[in-house]
């Protein structure tokens, strides 16, 4: 009775139901824009780290001590907080010293030898905007033309800009500060004025130079240490092996060290005779950052970045992000066409400007209860810009149930003209209900399950996504069909007939009408293709070559698994998530961090290989993440370790021993120019037997030589304070010496440093191995520390080591999860294991497959491609449930038939879906946001994928294995309402559960013949025909009624007569009157409605059909009889599924007679309608026409006496009885036939 209640409500109060959808969209609406701070998406690439991991987590805390360490900061590096004797970063020594190296070695390196104004202004730095140029034909850039091309080039785009005078570095003339380019090296080295006027022996010279001093350089001997006056070579013992012509000009430091690639002169092509220089760096006089903007949207964004002998192919401006976001709002435009063409697709196929208008709002109100949701019911502070994909993907979802509920819809219609629309939406939501909950339960199960990533930014996403499909659930089952109710009652109706005189009275008019006709035509045209293809040849296709469906599927989804799983595999990142790819691979910004950056050695040892990997070890800080982990910018708070301290003399004896086994560890590195920390209590030590104590100062002999180790605990604590004091007043700077303490002045945390013998590595395999031999030697150190040292932890530069294992271990899992997920989702829709089973197979196909593609594409394995691979699993869902549930609902019970029935039901929708998501992913491929574009490669595999699976490996599937009757379901002792398939379609069947077709037949042969209403035409057809018709006549078999009901209403288990046409109502009158004697009562309701909404059976149905068979009533009345019967019938058991069928028409009102059998008496009816015995053939057999049309009953008045006449003729009830031909089976019943006359003039045919 809840079922009928829903379809009523909608069908009687469409403006209702839409208006509270309405109000219940616009509360929620303003409650979510209202309620917190609106999306920030000013960083795109924020919570792309993985957070929740044990990596994380001490990234976190690390992050959190260094920001919390300085001046009136929670922890400090000196006990006497009151004295700013350092800076506010409170950074440590050993980066102090480093900075002031780089400082001396600046000054140093800007003396040189041409005055003290010099011709560069200072050295290059990293903080000044590069170029990297390339020879246009691959060749070598060391040529004079080259050289000067670079010159002319730099001219040409940069120099010439308006602003450039305004954001150049000046020299004391006011002048802007020379490039330094290859060209301005060479001219200072021989005092040309420009770049231009060197020469090719200025260059040859040059390189001679270079070539002599590139050996030391490449040992390490060449240092900006080295270059300056005699004097200040002299400080340094390695400068002595260096020649003076390498060490008198910095230009030859710099030019190997910042403006040459790696393998220029290295070691390996040294002994070139004429080495090839394929890549050259040019610093401007201009810092990286907005500033650059204008020149390079001006100048450097064009393609024509090239001449006949160079080319830029890379640039750092330090414009990336910038130019990400500037992109990223200037590209919208593609997902707004792609999310248009989707919208396009839906009026297209249905016509009409106003459903496709509600869609578009159903999606909108969706997304907005969803956002409602995601901050006020969940609690997300953060809406990552991942998340704006949800309106493509629910877009695509949404297209594909509209296409199909309105097959649905145009099905009732067809077959029901003359019903209501509260029968209409019934009828459609009896299937569509069921599709949508088993649909959208399971992608909204598989979008769920990526909540386990370790990715803030996915998990947002998994949430968020996975809501927006279950609010659209909603309104897809209460706003669409209102919508459909209100366009037949409101909107139709307008369309105003207008007769051919009307259109002839003007030229305009003519010219319309003329369209008008051609556009009919090209839509006849597509809808007999559409049939053609759709009922025809794909089933065909499909049962014909199932074999080939499977074993080419099965190779492919096998081949997708090795590829994704063995080998190659995804490859993982090799950039922090700061460098992270935003643009296409051949932009020039992603040139320079991907390829260019690697080449020259002033990267390398800054960013490259050549740092050494460091280990930091904290104590008394608890690698606690009590931040949000949905939102990024939460960082949380310190939490400290009530047992820590290193006072007691455990503690001491056990950091003094620990410093020694550092040192005797194999990947331990002593540094020279950044001392480490670790033994801090080797050096406490030397320090305090260093002090002789006093006998005048006897605050002085708490601290000296006297005391013997371990101190006592206020000894060491007052010692150690009066050490860094001490220690402090020698240099500027605070003296790092490990400790951390809180504003008391007590000891809050100890952190200690090393070097190692690693290099960073971007390679996975050599990074995990680090870890893991540290982590594993921490671990077991741990074990033995005393109580209050036992909390220690370790952590390193692990950034991309944490992004690379966290999607390394993490994406097949939440993909194999998903998968799971959404067998269990349709095993709880279906109840069915087989069709559960063989959906998860193709869905599985369908990401193996993708993903196979993908790395075939070489696509790296960063945060944005495993957000598309964990979505993989719920974009693949929809294709391959349509399908499975029309299978589940077809009212035949063999498999074959089903899988025609389902193809034909739904593979046109699913068709236009995939068809309409491939062109949205073609429309967003010329983006250069390259988030849009792999988007844009996603969406068209997976659904070009999905759909092939689905229609032809799932449908294959089906053919083979595919449940018949209720083989595969889960049985449930208190389900009343079983779905019951009567005996009359299995011999329709070519298969049985386990058993064989041959098998099948041999056992229906040896039945005997006591269903004299079965019509079986397959035994038949298999000699007489190998075509398809014949060949799939299951399909065409079922003994479903193919005659349209009138509209009838039931409400509470009674048939009200108001809907019910005069005629038949007299008719019925009659036929009671004639029956009266009998005691025999017509069913006033159609019968029980079971789990398939096209077929009704009970277990009554041969009582009925024996006794109907057997009356002794004349034919006139027995037509009576089915006349009442067709128009009682349910109306679901009037759907036209196949467009063709091989029963009689005298069967199918027996089949609605069965579907009556509610009723409490039974029709005593006698066999005598007929008088025709076997192989009789009334002598016509030349003029047999066998006619597989489905007849369609008009139930029009004009129709009404026209098709009576017509079914007296046909059942010998008129002048001319029916041809019965014989079986080629004996013990199968005959088959029954149409004459070909003219009085067929009521059926369509």
């Amino acid at each position: 009775q809840s079922r009928s209640i829903s379809p009523a409500l909608m069908a009687e109060w469409p403006l209702a139901v839409l208006a509270l959808c309405s109000v219940a969209a616009a509360i929620c609406t303003v409650a979510g824009l209202l309620v917190g701070s609106l999306p920030d998406f000013s960083e795109p690439l924020m919570g792309f780290e993985p957070r929740d991991t044990d990596i994380g987590r001490r990234l976190i805390v690390w992050r959190n001590i260094e920001s919390h360490t300085g001046y009136k900061k929670t922890l400090s590096l000196s006990p006497y907080a009151k004295k700013k004797s350092y800076d506010d970063l409170g950074i440590g020594r050993g980066q102090k010293a480093a900075q002031g190296e780089q400082a001396a070695r600046t000054r140093r390196m800007v003396e040189t030898t041409y005055g003290a104004d010099g011709f560069f202004c200072g050295p290059p730095e990293k903080s000044y905007s590069q170029l990297v140029f390339m020879s246009t034909t691959a060749g070598s850039l060391w040529n004079l033309q080259a050289i000067q091309s670079m010159c002319q080039m730099e001219q040409d785009k940069i120099r010439s800009h308006v602003h450039f005078r305004d954001l150049c570095q000046r020299t004391e003339a006011n002048e802007c500060c020379p490039s330094w380019s290859l060209g301005n090296y060479i001219a200072v080295l021989y005092n040309r004025s420009s770049c231009l006027e060197i020469t090719q022996g200025d260059i040859s010279h040059t390189l001679a130079l270079l070539r002599a001093c590139a050996p030391d350089y490449h040992r390490g001997v060449l240092t900006p240490s080295c270059i300056g006056p005699e004097a200040v070579r002299q400080k340094h013992s390695q400068c002595a092996q260096v020649p003076e012509k390498c060490t008198r000009f910095n230009a030859i430091y710099q030019l190997l060290h910042f403006l040459v690639d790696r393998d220029f002169l290295s070691p390996q092509t040294m002994e070139y005779q004429v080495p090839s220089l394929k890549y050259s760096l040019l610093f401007l006089p201009t810092r990286k950052g907005a500033s650059m903007m204008g020149i390079y949207l001006d100048n450097l964004e064009t393609w024509d970045l090239f001449d006949n002998y160079t080319s830029i192919t890379g640039m750092d401006l330090g414009l990336k992000q910038k130019l990400f976001q500037h992109y990223l709002l200037l590209d919208t435009k593609y997902p707004v066409l792609a999310i248009l063409a989707i919208f396009l697709s839906i009026s297209f196929y249905l016509r009409s400007v106003f459903i496709t208008l509600m869609v578009l709002l159903a999606v909108v109100s969706s997304l907005m209860i969803s956002y409602f949701l995601y901050k006020v019911a969940f609690r997300f502070t953060y809406f990552p810009f991942v998340n704006l994909t949800a309106v493509i993907i629910l877009s695509s979802i949404c297209a594909n149930h509209t296409f199909v509920f309105f097959d649905l819809w145009n099905l009732s219609k067809s077959q029901n003209p003359s019903a209501g629309l509260a029968q209409w939406v019934s009828q459609t939501m009896h299937h569509f209900a069921y599709l949508m909950l088993a649909s959208c339960f399971t992608t909204g199960a598989a979008f769920y399950a990526s909540y386990i990533s370790n990715i803030t930014a996915i998990r947002c996403f998994a949430v968020y996504m996975g809501t927006s499909v279950l609010v659209n659930l909603v309104f897809m089952m209460t706003w669409l069909p209102s919508s459909a109710v209100l366009y037949e009652r409101y909107i139709a109706p307008t369309c105003v007939y207008k007769p051919e005189a009307y259109w002839n009275n003007s030229s305009h008019k003519r010219v319309a009408l003329s369209v008008h006709y051609v556009l009919r035509a090209l839509q006849n045209t597509l809808s007999e293709t559409s049939k053609l293809l759709f009922e025809k040849l794909l089933p065909c296709g499909v049962i014909k070559f199932r074999y080939i469906w499977i074993c080419w599927f099965a190779a492919l989804a096998i081949g997708g698994a090795y590829i994704s799983c063995s080998n190659p595999k995804l490859k993982l990142p090799t950039l922090e998530t700061s460098s992270i790819q935003v643009f296409r691979l051949s932009h020039p910004f992603e040139r320079y961090d991907s390829e260019y950056c690697h080449q020259f050695m002033f990267e390398r040892l800054e960013h490259g290989e050549g740092q050494r990997m460091p280990v930091t070890v904290v104590w008394g800080i608890l690698p606690v993440d009590n931040g949000d982990h949905f939102n990024p910018k939460s960082n949380g708070t310190l939490v400290t370790d009530t047992t820590f301290t290193i006072q007691n003399p455990d503690a001491q004896n056990w950091l003094l021993e620990f410093c020694q086994k550092v040192k005797n560890k194999t990947f331990y590195y002593p540094d020279p120019e950044q001392k480490s920390t670790v033994c801090f209590m080797e050096e406490f030590l030397r320090w305090m037997d260093s002090r002789q104590c006093s006998q005048r100062d006897h605050s002085f002999n708490l601290c000296c030589n006297q005391f013997s180790f371990p101190y006592r605990s206020e000894v060491f604590l007052h010692c150690i304070k009066m050490m860094l004091l001490e220690e402090g007043r020698e240099g500027a700077e605070t003296y790092d010496l490990g400790l951390r303490f809180d504003g008391e002045g007590n000891v809050a945390a100890l952190v200690l440093q090393f070097q190692t013998t690693y290099h960073y590595t971007f390679n996975y395999s050599r990074a995990k191995q680090f870890y893991e031999e540290i982590s594993l030697w921490i671990t077991e150190e741990m074990k033995t520390a005393p109580v209050g040292l036992q909390n220690g932890w370790f952590t390193s530069k692990l950034e991309l080591y944490n992004l690379q294992h966290s999607l390394s271990t993490e994406t097949m899992v939440v993909m194999g999860l998903s998968i799971a997920i959404s067998f269990v989702v349709l095993l709880l829709t279906t109840w069915n294991v087989l069709l559960s089973v063989f959906s998860v197979t193709a869905i599985a196909g369908t990401v193996l497959v993708t993903i196979g593609l993908l790395v075939l594409l070489e696509w790296q394995l960063n945060a944005v491609e495993s957000l598309f691979i964990s979505a993989a699993v719920g974009l693949s869902v929809d294709f391959t449930v349509n399908y499975c549930i029309s299978y589940h609902l077809c009212p035949h019970s063999d498999r074959l038939s089903r899988v025609a029935f389902s193809l034909k039901q739904m593979s046109c929708a699913t068709a236009m879906a995939a068809s309409a998501l491939f062109s949205a992913g073609i429309i967003m491929l010329p983006a250069t946001v390259l988030a849009y574009r792999k988007l844009g490669i996603f969406i068209m595999m997976i659904n070009c994928i999905s759909c092939g699976f689905a229609s032809l490996f799932f449908q294959s599937l089906c053919c083979f294995f595919g449940p018949e009757k209720n083989c595969g379901q889960i049985l449930w002792p208190c389900a009343h309402t079983m779905k019951d398939y009567s005996d009359d379609s299995g011999p329709n069947g070519n298969f049985a559960c386990g058993g064989s077709e041959k098998q099948n037949r041999l056992r229906k042969v040896q039945e005997s013949n006591t269903a004299n209403e079965q019509y079986e035409l397959q035994p038949l057809s298999r000699k007489l025909s190998d075509s398809f018709d014949n060949s799939t006549s299951t399909s065409k078999l079922s003994n479903r009624p193919s005659v349209l009901s009138e509209d009838i209403q039931v409400e509470d288990n009674r048939c009200p007569r108001a809907g019910t046409h005069p005629s038949l109502e007299r008719e019925r009158q009659s036929l009671q009157d004639t029956l009266g004697d009998q005691q025999v009562t017509l069913c006033q309701c159609p019968a029980l409605q079971t789990s398939s909404p096209y077929k009704h059976s009970t277990s009554e149905t041969e009582i009925h059909r024996e006794r109907l068979y057997h009356s002794p009533l004349p034919a006139a009345d027995i037509y009576k009889i089915h006349r009442c019967l067709c128009s009682l019938g349910s109306s679901f058991d009037m759907l036209n599924i196949s467009s063709e069928t091989s029963i009689s028409d005298f069967e199918q009102g027996l089949k609605l007679a069965e579907s009556a059998s509610s009723c409490p008496d039974a029709l005593e009816l006698s066999d005598s309608y007929s008088n025709a015995e076997r192989g009789y053939l009334n002598g016509k057999r030349d003029t047999l026409r066998l006619d597989l049309r489905e007849t369609v009953f008009d139930v029009s008045p004009a129709a009404s006496q026209q098709n009576s006449s017509s079914w007296k003729n046909r059942f010998g009830l008129g002048n001319e009885g029916p041809v019965v031909l014989p079986n080629s089976q004996p013990d199968m019943p005959d088959v029954w036939i149409k004459r070909s006359s003219a009085q067929s003039s009521g059926y369509n045919s």
